[in-house]
């Protein structure tokens, strides 16, 4: 039985940083990944004739987050340009008035003053209890399915008044997955190999997968939440129950995406932009035409919605209908080949990223205290201000590899 300093379950992004980490520290480190490939959720697919970003797609906290020097070092292009997100969005075909634009921002902050205080108070509750019913709020419930992930009754008043404001968020585009498994490039991966079982018992950890047994001095353990959930790892003794509350607290959203490749003369100028498919239903897509400044236009599905359609395999059909009813069937028709997403029943992800249930938002501090010094946990789950970003699971990563060195 092979033995390590260190060994790593799942090479995302996590589990990358942790890795290049102890690696650097002159640590004999083994990553044990069930996929064929590494980044996780963060993966880059060429088969429209473009770089489409899958999963993880903007370097959030762009100035500040590591991933970005790494694109920069490894001679990608990082587009330095924010993406448009807010008020000033068309809907539809349609610009927003000047006086409409200004209405949505003054009523998006109002609704955020609502959160701050409501976390002010020490209230962690859903946040369709305290939001108004308004003329605002299908918006905003929209929004909160494509930023958070699911829907304003699953969302923590407390873990959003926690996450910090991003400031710069920016593409790349070679696509920000090839920058992820640029990252994992000469790490001691070995693909294709699931973690079953980990005993801890004993001073040394022993490591059950489908290649076989390893032992390690300490464990990292960088899994998504839901997958942790539903007992796909069993532990040896059981954890605590604190952490089996922690991943059934700390749930992923199921936002998905469909690409189309554009046909020719569709938005000619070649600009990057984005829409909103309606502000008058919560069943609707965010679009970005352009995104990375390639060909293509993205569609992009968060909450029941997209978990619904996902299932259904109706993702790519209900943003044709939508399209068409935005720009017409000639518009619709003159579109290329697609390609869909299918987060929620990706049996290594089971859902894109975390969102703590109402009243479960000290919940990312459990998963982030270790079991012991040598079996820890690491990701954007655990994160309070970056989860459900790159940059949250690097800095995850890296806190974990420090504590063991």
């Amino acid at each position: 039985m092979s033995s390590f300093d260190t060994v790593i379950v799942g090479a995302g992004a996590a589990g990358i940083a942790a890795a290049r980490r102890l690696v650097a520290a002159g640590q004999r480190v083994l990553v044990l990944e069930a996929r064929l490939r590494a980044g996780g959720r963060a993966v880059t697919d060429q088969s429209l004739g473009a770089p489409a970003d899958m999963g993880a797609a903007w370097l959030h906290f762009a100035a500040e987050n590591a991933w970005t020097r790494l694109a920069d070092e490894a001679g990608f292009t990082v587009l330095r340009r924010e993406p448009g997100w807010g008020a000033a969005a068309n809907i539809g075909a349609r610009a927003p008035t000047p006086a409409e634009s200004a209405a949505a921002q003054a009523n998006h902050l109002h609704y955020h003053e609502l959160i701050e205080a409501t976390a002010a108070a020490g209230r962690d509750v859903p946040l369709s209890d305290i939001l108004p019913d308004d003329g605002y709020r299908t918006r905003f419930d929209a929004i909160m399915t494509w930023a958070v992930g699911v829907e304003s009754r699953q969302v923590s008043t407390l873990d959003l008044a926690r996450y910090a404001d991003s400031n710069h968020n920016w593409a790349v585009r070679e696509g920000l997955g090839a920058v992820v498994a640029a990252g994992a490039a000469g790490l001691p991966i070995e693909f294709g190999s699931a973690v079953t079982a980990i005993d801890w018992s004993g001073p040394l950890l022993r490591i059950d997968c489908s290649s076989g047994r390893v032992a390690a001095r300490a464990v990292i353990i960088t899994l998504p939440t839901a997958v942790l959930a539903q007992g796909a790892l069993r532990f040896t003794p059981s954890l605590p129950a604190i952490y089996g509350d922690a991943f059934q607290s700390l749930p992923l959203g199921v936002p998905n995406k469909v690409f189309f490749r554009l046909g020719a003369g569709q938005f000619a100028d070649g600009v990057s932009r984005h829409f909103i498919g309606s502000d008058r239903d919560t069943r609707t897509c965010s679009y970005v035409v352009y995104p990375a400044g390639q060909p293509l236009l993205c569609a992009y599905f968060g909450g029941d919605l997209s978990w619904e359609l996902e299932q259904r395999g109706e993702l790519t059909r209900f943003a044709l209908d939508e399209l068409r009813r935005i720009f017409g069937a000639d518009f619709v028709s003159g579109l290329g080949a697609s390609i869909a997403t299918a987060w929620g029943t990706d049996p290594h992800a089971r859902g894109s990223y975390s969102a703590a249930l109402p009243g479960k938002a000290h919940c990312r501090e459990i998963l982030a205290r270790p079991v012991m010094p040598q079996l820890q946990f690491a990701g954007e789950a655990c994160s309070t201000q970056y989860y459900g970003t790159l940059h949250g699971a690097w800095l995850s990563g890296v806190a974990a590899a420090e504590r063991l060195l």
